[in-house]
């Protein structure tokens, strides 16, 4: 039960904008058909949990929903997810 409940802390805790462009990038794999394992999601939030001031700035800016589903169209999310790239 620790791990659910890490899982759940991580996710709904004190995140920065990469981290939150993690969830962000996630719902929008999903609106597309793709799935993205718990252990993806998870592999994100912790490789992002300190980024540079200017990193930061740039997901904070990247993160919005509408603006990435013109930036990124199903395809090249599958491409994406397909090539292993996260």
């Amino acid at each position: 039960m620790v791990r659910p409940m890490f899982v759940l802390l991580v996710l709904l805790g004190c995140q920065n904008a990469c981290q939150d462009l993690c969830q962000t990038m996630a719902t929008r794999a999903a609106e597309c058909g793709l799935s993205v394992t718990q252990d993806e999601l998870e592999s994100c939030v912790t490789s992002n949990q300190d980024p540079s001031p200017d990193w930061e700035l740039q997901c904070l800016d990247a993160n919005d929903a509408a603006r990435l589903q013109e930036w990124w169209s199903c395809d090249d999310l599958k491409e994406n997810y397909t090539n292993g790239a996260k």
